[in-house]
């Protein structure tokens, strides 16, 4: 059922995070004798979970989030998917067994959906699967959740009463580490820890205090010190080794990330100084060798073109080619890059694809520094351009990272502009003959 979760409205149906002083009979009761592991699901037994049915039902996703957020790699990314879309079935049937209102399941499914779908996105290995295929795109056919899920949070928080439940799971997906927009916004991390404190203070306002004790049998049966002789196995020491080796290498890799990253930018901040070459002879203005092809595409602000002398730039800006954080294209873009490559298959020459970042610095697990984001980015667009191309091997791909910089990075729209991807076109001889008479063809085409 794919749904939008702007259909909550107003309504008694909610659900809240387990209340460690709700938890008082439980324990009472589990004390008289062994717990099973993994029981099966009965009617009513996730409603009795706790005080809130829907945090209940929805557990086994919101254990999954900081398990799949740590994964550095993962055998099958698709079946994953396919075994959490059948988890997020599982939740709707017993969230609805345990009486919650049909609203309030929309609700929390589409922030379910969306948190996963980040943490794996964020993941080495989720890049190819996600981008395409998301849990949001399955069950509501959105590509991204992070804007929406902070609208529905607003709006909830309007009438915290009636939205109790739905607000406490709000706030889990938070506590979790999920950030939506916050993630690329200036100081979003300050500003997302203030928003789930206040989200906090909301929550304990109608819920009230909860009790100091998580439980009324904390303290163990005092027995006599016993020296025992404690051995430990070996595959533990080689798990350890292993484990503080990976450490170090990734700790290593940021940092020579963070060195290669300041080294840029003084290479950058440079100032050589400046020859007086001798004045040339008056060139002609080059004729349009790539801007007559693209005139619909610019026109759309899609993309700009500079035909100079000895070359051809075209310039599509980051913001709307790819998604924050990923270097999937946006789908959206696909025939605009069938159109570029169109207008280069009409001028021979080598072809640079180039990507550029913003000052902002990347540090993440599957991008160790902001020349491996712009590298990425800049191999994308090749292995698109290359599927059209009818000489693919005239393309070549390189990351530039925050190097040239079209404007000073001192603005958020600074920021945005150099955030983009550069096709360069160095024309063979007799390539802008070529131009020429494909331009006048275009024009000819009725």
């Amino acid at each position: 059922m794919n749904t939008s979760p702007d259909s909550i409205s107003g309504g008694a149906g909610g659900f809240v995070p387990p209340n460690p002083g709700g938890m008082h009979a439980a324990a009472t009761a589990g004390a008289a004798g062994p717990a099973t592991t993994q029981p099966q699901p009965r009617p009513g037994r996730w409603a009795a979970s706790g005080s809130n049915p829907l945090v209940a039902a929805a557990n086994p996703l919101l254990n999954l989030v900081p398990q799949i957020r740590s994964t550095v790699h993962h055998p099958n990314p698709a079946w994953l998917r396919e075994h959490l879309v059948v988890e997020i079935r599982q939740f709707e049937a017993r969230a609805q067994e345990a009486g919650v209102a049909s609203e309030a399941i929309i609700g929390a499914r589409y922030c379910l959906c969306t948190a996963l779908d980040e943490a794996a996105a964020l993941t080495p290995w989720g890049g190819s699967v996600w981008s395409s295929h998301s849990l949001l795109v399955s069950f509501h056919n959105e590509t991204w959740g992070g804007e929406k899920f902070f609208h529905l949070l607003e709006r909830l928080s309007q009438q915290p009463r009636q939205h109790l439940d739905l607000l406490e799971l709000l706030y889990f997906c938070l506590a979790l580490g999920f950030e939506g927009r916050y993630r690329v916004l200036d100081n979003g991390h300050a500003q997302l820890d203030a928003l789930r404190r206040q989200l906090a203070q909301t929550i304990r306002s109608v819920r009230g205090e909860f009790d100091a004790a998580l439980s009324p049998h904390w303290r163990d049966v005092v027995t006599r010190d016993v020296t025992r002789r404690f051995t430990v196995p070996l595959w533990v020491c080689a798990a350890l080794a292993l484990l503080v080796g990976f450490g170090v290498f990734a700790g290593l890799r940021i940092a020579l990330a963070g060195h290669s990253d300041r080294l840029f930018a003084s290479i950058d901040a440079l100032h050589l100084p400046k020859l007086q070459p001798a004045q040339p002879a008056p060139r002609p203005a080059p004729a349009p060798r790539i801007a007559k092809f693209l005139e619909p595409e610019i026109a759309a602000g899609l993309v700009s073109v500079r035909d100079d002398a000895d070359r051809s730039v075209i310039v599509l800006r980051g913001d709307g080619l790819f998604q924050s954080g990923s270097t999937s294209v946006i789908d959206r873009y696909a025939p605009v890059l069938a159109r570029v490559a169109d207008a280069l298959n009409k001028v021979p020459g080598n072809v640079r694809v180039s990507g550029f970042t913003d000052d902002t610095p990347v540090h993440t697990a599957r991008f160790a520094s902001n020349w491996d984001l712009s590298r990425e980015r800049a191999e994308a667009v090749r292995g698109l351009l290359a599927a059209r191309l009818d000489r693919p091997e005239r393309l070549a791909a390189e990351g530039r990272g925050t190097l040239d910089p079209v404007v000073p990075n001192d603005t958020p729209a600074n920021r945005a502009r150099n955030r983009r991807v550069e096709i360069t076109l160095m024309p063979a001889p007799g390539g802008d003959a070529a131009a020429a008479a494909a331009a006048a063809q275009e024009v000819r085409r009725p």
